[in-house]
């Protein structure tokens, strides 16, 4: 049985003036063995042992690092580096991008500090790189820019509609409705239970799911576009 959340894949990039740009968008997909995929925003950010923000530093993490993270609360996480590498320890979330959904430009397109084409230009992007997308609003892409953040137009074809839910929003929703409809329960009772949470990018919503290791599994359904959460089904696994 898999241990922890769910994951992956994404982010930003994309314009060309009044036009929409030319690039191909990555949403998230597949499952994962422990939490959730995450990139790194910034430059030089601290790995820490524990969630001391003055502690040591074990490990800097560079701009595009990835790997795989579990929201424990008050904006850190914890961290996973590669099997072969063999590293853990602590983040705050404010520098890394959870689950994200990635971009990749198909011609080169500038990029703007705010959601209109007549806004000062912060950079020009070329063709074939690579971005992971902070936010979607309307037309517009928030891009992440080795430590900085631009917007450009969505690209042609492209539905339209906002950014997805952060997976920790979405799980502390899921959570509140679990605990509302099991008030016998405590919050730290969730522990021996096994989340998992997968967005599904067609029907823009999430499905949480709460093991609790004996056979029995509660569902709720998050939409993304609301924040609304209902029940899904229960049963035996």
């Amino acid at each position: 049985m898999r241990k922890g959340l769910s994951v992956i894949c994404a982010a930003v990039m994309s314009l060309a003036l009044c036009a929409s740009a030319l690039a191909e968008i990555s949403h998230p997909a597949g499952p994962g063995q422990l939490g959730y995929e995450a990139v790194v925003l910034s430059k030089n950010v601290s790995l820490r042992p524990t969630t001391n923000a003055n502690a040591k530093a074990v490990k800097r993490l560079n701009y595009g690092d990835r790997m795989a993270v579990r929201p424990i609360g008050k904006g850190w996480c914890e961290v996973y580096l590669s099997e072969t590498e063999g590293l853990s320890g602590y983040v705050l979330e404010d520098y890394i991008l959870i689950d994200p959904a990635y971009i990749i430009i198909e011609e080169s397109t500038p990029v703007y500090a705010w959601k209109a084409t007549n806004a000062k230009r912060v950079g020009l992007i070329s063709r074939e790189e690579k971005y992971p997308i902070i936010r979607m609003e309307g037309n517009w892409l928030l891009i992440s820019l080795r430590g900085a953040a631009g917007w450009i137009l969505r690209p042609e074809g492209e539905a339209g509609g906002t950014a997805r839910m952060k997976t920790s929003n979405v799980l502390r929703a899921a959570r509140n409705l679990f605990l509302r409809e099991n008030p016998r329960f405590r919050e730290s009772d969730l522990d021996n239970y096994y989340i998992f949470a997968d967005f599904d990018a067609l029907t823009r919503e999430w499905t949480v799911t709460f093991d609790n290791r004996n056979g029995i599994l509660t569902v709720f359904i998050v939409s993304d576009d609301t924040g609304e959460v209902y029940d899904g089904s229960q049963g035996n696994g």
